[in-house]
């Protein structure tokens, strides 16, 4: 159901509040008849992983060597899992905050929302991506993570079954994220109201918060990956590196890239008002010069502190400090790998 309410309005005209997509992801498919929340069933499933892994790692000789290793990654697959709900669910609620800056027909936006989401979540192509995916993987790192188990034990294949499994949903993550990084690309072909008084956390500023949300979520998920390769000195294998390296840069331009076509709207929008505005402070200014008056300078006055708030007016659908606590959060794994690797 699209339409939540009917109700009339003061002047006599109908009001449709709409509700945002339900679109459900594989990891919440796999957990929706748990009645747990989502984040805590899959920690729990995934720690009972690692408790079976440290169980048969007792009968192995040389198994618990990598022990703390194998204890990220499994943090990291559980955290993916936790981060493609959240971030679905994020997507979701977003709809409700286009209806306040796209001109649009509510239905027609409402279907073509409703289409992207569920091409990032569902259906057979990010089943299919995920699947190559693990192919990959498993002809790039694969071997360099098997090689830190005893070949042909118990412990080795439960491994490298739960590392299929693992990847498989990062994989259908990284689907999620190249498609959802098209979707404010895919807005500006709307025309985007761009209001003079900006909320944060609504209308265009609840883009950027949404997009800033999902990649701290991402960011998070990143962090145990990046710890299980600097204990396991795995950092100064290329492969991982170069996969660590990715990771980063894709998470800053999944935040960044596909607001920048926003931003020009938003800075056109700035200039044209701020060109509009400049002939009604040359007439104030004019006027105040030839009669100085309290009243022609207090309007003066009042234009010039009007100008400031437009020229104050933000030129991304975020704020600046959003983007330095991204980059802060990035660095942190990074910093880690460096200090890993040179010292």
């Amino acid at each position: 159901m699209r339409v939540l309410l009917h109700a009339k309005g003061y002047l006599g005209s109908w009001i449709i509040v709409m509700t945002a997509p339900q679109i459900l992801s594989y990891p919440e498919k796999f957990v929706r008849w748990i009645p747990l929340p989502y984040w805590l069933t899959y920690i729990l499933v995934w720690e009972g992983i690692f408790g079976v892994d440290y169980l048969l790692s007792l009968s192995v000789p040389g198994a618990q060597e990598h022990f703390r290793e194998f204890g990220c990654l499994v943090a990291f697959f559980a955290l993916v899992c936790v981060a493609i709900i959240y971030c679905s669910r994020v997507c979701c609620r977003l709809f409700t905050d286009l209806l306040l800056f796209i001109d649009h027909n509510p239905d027609e936006l409402y279907d073509w929302y409703k289409t992207k989401i569920s091409r990032s979540y569902e259906g057979v192509r990010p089943f299919v991506f995920a699947v190559l995916f693990v192919v990959v993987e498993n002809f790039t790192v694969g071997s360099t993570i098997r090689q830190l188990t005893p070949p042909d034990t118990s412990i080795y294949y439960l491994r490298i079954a739960y590392e299929i499994v693992g990847f498989f949903f990062l994989g259908i993550g990284i689907w999620a994220l190249l498609n959802i990084l098209l979707i404010p690309i895919g807005l500006t072909k709307f025309r985007i109201r761009v209001t003079v008084n900006q909320i944060s956390g609504r209308g265009l500023q609840a883009l950027g918060s949404a997009y800033f949300k999902m990649s701290l979520a991402i960011t998070m998920s990143f962090i145990p990956l990046v710890v299980a390769a600097i204990v396991s000195s795995l950092i100064e294998d290329v492969s991982i590196a170069l996969w660590l390296g990715a990771g980063t840069m894709v998470i800053f331009c999944f935040f960044l890239l596909p607001q920048i076509g926003i931003h020009r709207i938003m800075a056109f929008e700035k200039q044209q008002r701020l060109l509009s505005f400049a002939n009604h402070l040359e007439d104030a200014m004019e006027r105040s010069l030839k009669d100085p008056t309290s009243e022609n300078m207090q309007r003066l006055k009042e234009l010039f502190e009007l100008q400031a708030y437009l020229r104050g007016m933000n030129e991304w659908p975020f704020n600046t400090n959003t983007l330095w606590q991204l980059i802060t959060a990035l660095l942190i794994p990074l910093m880690l790998a460096m200090l890993e690797i040179f010292f």
